[in-house]
Order: structure tokens, then C-alpha cells, then sequence
């Protein structure tokens, strides 16, 4: 039988910080600047530029959250106490929705490029994928030392690598390829720029981790604007060594930065950039199974879902979370086939979720006035309105750029927000009629 210990604050700020770089930087860093670079021109680093400003309005915001709101789940409680339990729970069915679509895509990417090296994995893609997965999940269930530890060493491969191949590409580039920089002008510039704004998707990660950052109060921002600044270098430098080694019309390969480094760099290089794909398919599924069982744990402990869920380890991780997590995540991978038609779907809901806590931001000082009062970071004067509404409304035109685009998977997306809201309130019906008021059960759990 399993201890009952609770969630302990044991990550540190480094931790932390590669928590939430590796939850933003996965093995795309390696190939989609190539493919945008192939489509907008030499002037990609534009779009990606464009896209970490309008995605850094949400990072003032998400750091005011995690330092005010420093428990395990920090987004649902905030929207659940600020807004509404239907409101808190959108924010959970969409980044479910949202997020779930990562087990599949990074498992699956891990695998395909370790086939390179192990072609015998390329014969079986699914079951590799699902140890993949179970093998994440086995070590989140070891607690947040181990987990901590293979994060932070992956981490540091991936950047290394990021750093090497972009130093190298800019000290040898062809400067002649970024001419013209915008050959087809701007708008593909700002049409890219919902790709890489989807690519900085993952700042909200860490916010559901707040519970267990020593801390939080000081180490939630820190984490956040340092691991920005990280992760927009990373895709920045990336953009330049490819455009500088290769011209854009030919980056639209499988693999551009194996193909661009071997011009530049001995043949073990390759290896090492496929070795820095893999752990960053690690890094993000880690992540997001970390932040999805912290969300579980605690919805298991408000009663809104099983209250098994709010089960934990002797080493104090989230066990039944991370076991319901396991076996979603297997599901997805077997099912991939169907399941990645709908993948579009995504972008929407990582969208929609920077909305949902936007609007709860807005009322974060009335509903949490004794933890905004003390709290080490917030947003004052002007800056309290301009962060969250400056959010909302870059939200509102990517969303609206993707269902221009889009239509089909982003008007499924928009008809699946009231299926969320429906299973709250019939979920909410069945807990009343057994006595449980779940407003009361979040402020008696939460100790917030």
C-alpha cells in the first residue's frame, strides 16, 4: 500500500528553469525554422521575433499567477476562484485537449529519429513509442529529484547542441542567402508567426508546478523570463545558422539541420543533433506529464474528478495521475493514426487556454487579496489591465488567423468548448445530489 505524503516543494529555480525549457523546445527547434524559413524567406527569425512578442505578454501575466497562486494546479484554481468552477474547468478540458496531442507527436518523433541510429525501431514505431512513454512515466513516478535530474541533463544536451550548430552556422554563413530577407514580403512574415507562437506554447506549464517550487513567490518569474529569453535565442539562432549555411528554398527537408551541419561540422555531429532531438522529445513529454498530473491531483483532491487522483508515493509524486496518464498516453500513440487528423485542433486550444487565464488575471486581486498583497511579484497600475487584455486580444486574431485558415479543424475545436462545459455542470449535478459543494472543497484543499 502507498504512502500518502502530498506534493513537497522540492524543485529549484534551475530546476525549474529547464522544466520550462524543455517543456517549450522540442525536437521541432531542429526542423520547423527550416520549414518556415523554406516558406517565408530568409527573414524567418522575423516571424519568430514577432511571435515571442505577442506570446510575452502572457508571460507577465503567468508569473503574476504562479507567484500569487502558488499551489499545485495554479491555473484551474485561479480560474475556478476568480471567474467560476465552469470557467476553471474550461481551462482544464482545453489544455487536456490541447496538450494531449504532444504524447503522441514527441514519442513518435523520438522514435523516428533514434531509427536512424537503430533501424530496428522503425520497424516497430507504436510499441517503441509506448515504452517511450511508460519510460517518462516510470520516472516522473520516482519523484522530482530523479525527475529533476534527467530533465536538467537533457536540457543542457539540447542547448548545447542548439548553441554549437548556431555559432557554427553564423560564423560560416553565406551571408548572400539572406538576400532579399522577405522575398515574398510580409505577409507570409506575420502568417508565420502563428507557427511560432504555437512554438512558445508551454509558458503555462510550469504555472500547474507552482506547488512545488521552493520559493515561488520569487524562483515563478525568474523561471519564466528566464526560460523565454532562453528558448527565443534558441529558435532565433537556429533560424540564422540554417538560413546561413542553406538557402531558404532549400530547407524544406526532413532533417535541414542534419543535412545543413554536415557542411560544417564532422559526421558525429549528426549524431549528437539526433541525440539533442530525442532528449527534447523527452524534456516536453515530461513536462506536460508533470503539469497534466498536477491538474489531475488536483481536481482528485477538490473531488471534481475520483479522489484517487489525489493519491501520492512515497516520493511524493502524483502516482495515480502519472498511472492514468501512462495509459491515456499508450492509447494516443496506438490510435495515432486517427487521432493526428485532428491535430490542428491544438493550436486552437493553446490559444484558447492564454485567453481563459488572461480573463482570470483580471480579477486575480479581488479573489486572492490577503496572496496578491504579500505576494513577491505582481502587476500593479496600468500593467495589471495591459498584460491580461493585451493576452486576450492577440489571442482572439490568432484565433481568428487559424480559422481563416483553417476552418474545418478550428470550427470542430470552437464546437468542442460546450462539450467541456456541459460534462462540468452534469459532473457538478451528481457531486450536489451526494452532498459535496466544490467551491467549498477547493478553498478547504487548496490552502489558498
Amino acid at each position: 500500500m502507498e504512502k500518502e505524503t502530498g506534493l513537497k516543494r522540492s524543485l529549484s529555480l534551475f530546476a525549474a528553469i529547464c522544466m520550462m525549457t524543455g517543456c517549450i523546445v522540442g525536437a521541432s527547434v531542429f526542423v520547423v525554422p527550416g520549414e518556415l524559413a523554406s516558406t517565408v524567406g530568409p527573414g524567418a527569425f522575423i516571424s519568430y521575433l514577432l511571435g515571442a512578442v505577442l506570446i510575452s505578454f502572457s508571460c507577465f501575466m503567468y508569473a503574476q499567477v504562479g507567484s500569487v497562486v502558488s499551489v499545485a494546479g495554479a491555473n484551474y484554481v485561479l480560474c475556478t476562484r476568480s471567474v467560476g468552477g465552469a470557467w476553471g474547468f474550461l481551462y482544464v478540458w482545453c489544455f487536456f485537449l490541447g496538450n494531449s496531442f504532444l504524447f503522441p507527436i514527441m514519442a513518435k518523433t523520438a522514435v523516428n529519429y533514434l531509427s536512424i541510429l537503430f533501424p530496428l525501431l522503425g520497424k516497430n514505431v507504436k510499441l517503441a513509442s509506448a515504452v517511450m512513454i511508460l519510460l517518462c512515466c516510470g520516472i516522473s513516478l520516482l519523484g522530482n529529484t530523479l525527475s529533476a535530474r534527467v530533465q536538467n541533463l537533457c536540457v543542457i544536451v539540447l542547448i548545447g547542441v542548439v548553441v554549437v550548430f548556431s555559432a557554427g552556422g553564423i560564423l560560416n554563413a553565406d551571408w548572400s542567402n539572406f538576400s532579399p530577407l522577405l522575398p515574398k514580403g510580409i505577409s507570409p512574415v506575420i502568417v508565420g508567426a502563428v507557427s511560432t507562437y504555437y512554438a512558445f506554447a508551454g509558458v503555462n506549464c510550469i504555472i500547474d508546478l507552482s506547488g512545488e517550487i521552493k520559493d515561488p513567490g520569487r524562483n515563478i518569474p525568474r523561471t519564466v523570463f528566464i526560460s523565454f529569453g532562453i528558448v527565443v535565442v534558441m529558435y532565433v539562432g537556429m533560424c540564422l545558422g540554417l538560413v546561413g549555411l542553406l538557402p531558404a528554398d532549400k530547407l524544406g527537408i526532413a532533417a535541414p539541420a542534419v543535412t545543413a551541419g554536415e557542411l560544417i561540422f564532422p559526421k558525429w555531429f549528426s549524431a549528437a543533433v539526433i541525440i539533442a532531438a530525442v532528449a527534447a522529445c523527452y524534456t516536453t513529454l515530461n513536462a506536460v506529464i508533470s503539469s497534466m498530473s498536477r491538474i489531475l491531483y488536483t481536481l482528485g483532491k477538490v473531488k471534481l474528478f475520483p479522489s484517487v487522483l489525489a493519491k501520492t508515493n512515497r516520493f511524493a509524486a502524483p502516482s495515480a495521475a502519472i498511472a492514468v496518464l501512462a495509459v491515456l498516453g499508450c492509447l494516443l500513440v496506438v490510435f495515432s493514426d486517427t487521432i493526428m487528423r485532428f491535430v490542428n485542433i491544438s493550436s486552437f486550444f493553446l490559444l484558447f487556454i492564454a485567453l481563459i487565464v488572461a480573463v482570470g488575471s483580471l480579477r486575480i486581486r479581488d479573489a486572492f487579496a490577503e496572496e496578491y498583497a504579500a505576494a513577491a511579484y505582481k502587476l500593479k497600475g496600468a500593467g495589471y489591465y495591459i498584460w491580461p487584455w493585451l493576452t486576450i486580444v492577440s489571442s482572439l486574431v490568432f484565433m481568428a488567423i487559424q480559422l481563416k485558415s483553417d476552418l474545418k479543424m478550428t470550427g470542430l475545436a470552437i464546437l468542442l468548448v460546450p462539450v467541456g462545459i456541459a460534462l462540468y455542470f452534469i459532473r457538478k449535478k451528481i457531486l450536489q445530489k451526494a452532498g459535496v459543494d466544490l467551491e467549498q472543497e477547493l478553498i478547504r484543499n487548496m490552502n489558498v
